[in-house]
């Protein structure tokens, strides 16, 4: 994977208690990014293979608050009245046909009346908590959940995120969340055909459909293959924003799981 770094005009890494970091580490990849703690404008990101973006020198000092998403996760969404005291294992046993290792989280989804438990990668999470001890650790799927609902525009919503051999969708139509799921995916047409499942499943056309596709591993290829099936698939944006001091230019697609934490911890 290659590296990079971008940062704005006003960005300075010694403002203390201004910035609100996020995370995205996990697959060989660790990515950060910095945002205004007031209005969570994005001022500065670093990418790499590894954990080299996390040693960058523009990485804020001092930040307010900071949150991660580590991958890969296991994770299912539980109706609150159906949640029992320590029956969290259990759902993401009957989820995915076993028990996955790591550490098991909760995350409260009020908005929707739901419960995420999740795991992921103890030694990634470590990494985290040892340079930023406040972190607090974000579900992929609850973020994926609250995107599309910040995305949808009346009309039926598909959110895809592209992990290695892993695709997240959420499905949003008329006010509420219709589907959150992850499968696995290895090829192109993998991609294709849980995001047509996903559709389905929901009752919903790729042909009404606004569809919003990004993530790490999304390939050029696959987003043309997608496109000759959606009437409407969202086109990626170039850069993250327009204002670049430093560095390359950084798709904001592929970065949804880290540029949409502040949305969710706000």
């Amino acid at each position: 994977m290659e590296h990079g770094v971008q940062r704005t005009s006003r960005y300075d890494a010694d403002r203390a208690r201004a910035w609100h970091l996020s995370i995205l580490i996990g697959q060989g990849l660790a990515a950060w990014s910095a945002h205004d703690a007031q209005d969570g404008t994005p001022h500065a990101m670093a990418w790499g293979p590894g954990m080299e973006a996390l040693r960058h020198k523009s990485l804020p000092r001092q930040p307010v608050t900071v949150s991660y998403v580590g991958l890969p996760q296991w994770s299912t969404l539980v109706p609150e009245g159906a949640l029992a005291p320590g029956s969290g294992a259990k759902h993401l046993a009957l989820t995915h046909g076993g028990m996955p290792s790591g550490a098991m989280r909760e995350e409260a989804l009020p908005d929707l009346g739901a419960v995420c438990i999740y795991t992921h990668d103890d030694r990634d999470e470590r990494q985290v908590m040892e340079r930023h001890p406040n972190a607090r650790p974000l579900p992929m799927q609850a973020l994926m959940a609250r995107t599309a609902q910040r995305m949808a525009d009346g009309g039926p919503l598909l959110l895809l995120h592209r992990g290695q051999e892993r695709l997240d969708a959420a499905v949003h139509d008329g006010g509420r969340l219709l589907l959150s799921n992850t499968y696995p995916v290895r090829a192109a047409n993998d991609v294709l055909y849980f995001a047509l499942l996903a559709l389905e499943t929901c009752g919903l056309s790729p042909f009404t459909t606004r569809l919003v596709a990004g993530g790490t591993h999304l390939h050029i290829g696959e987003r043309e293959l997608l496109g000759r099936y959606f009437k409407e698939l969202a086109a990626d944006q170039d850069t993250v924003w327009a204002d670049v001091r430093e560095g390359g230019q950084a798709p904001a697609g592929r970065w949804m799981a880290l540029l949409e934490q502040f949305a969710c911890v706000s």
